[in-house]
């Protein structure tokens, strides 16, 4: 940097304002859905969403736990949203305690359809924001060529 030169701080991108609508505490509760997992049957648990200070990435925390084959299965993790403006896109990376991180398996990317967020990786994962302030959220596996199969569906409540 010359001595002339002030720094100047980066800014986030605009689009990541888009994501707002996450930002709290949740309460979750929903079901998964009777196919590649097991039999149908209830999902809770709770989410965060919080932008890390300078506003480049949008922080995601859950816990959730439901049955397989009448095991209780307990999903808890990370995940860091940001934008990529010469993509075009969001991208997420996330962590968990199924699992160890997969530099291929633990990361999405994708935009807005008709008021929703959807990001695809492994999975496709669609948030959608309802009028009443909840967040309903779908998730889905692949099914073959340009098809998904839903393995759960869940409500976000903002916790009081």
């Amino acid at each position: 940097m010359s001595e002339n030169a002030e720094f100047q701080m980066p800014a986030p991108d605009p689009a990541l304002k888009r994501l707002d609508f996450l930002v709290g505490s949740w309460e979750l509760k929903g079901s998964t859905v009777e196919g590649p997992i097991g039999p149908a049957t209830e999902i809770t648990g709770w989410e965060t969403f919080e932008w890390m200070e300078g506003g480049f990435f949008l922080v995601h925390r859950w816990e959730s736990s439901f049955a397989v084959d009448g095991v209780e299965v307990v999903d808890a993790g990370y995940e860091f949203f940001d934008y990529d403006p010469e993509g075009g896109r969001y991208r997420t990376h996330f962590f968990n305690s199924l699992g160890p991180y997969d530099h291929e398996g633990s990361k999405y990317h994708g935009g807005f359809e008709d008021g929703a967020l959807v990001v695809t990786g492994p999975a496709r994962i669609t948030r959608t924001p309802g009028a009443d302030g909840t967040v309903t959220v779908d998730s889905d596996v692949p099914a073959g060529d340009d098809q998904w199969m839903r393995i759960m569906k869940y409500t976000l409540t903002r916790a009081r």
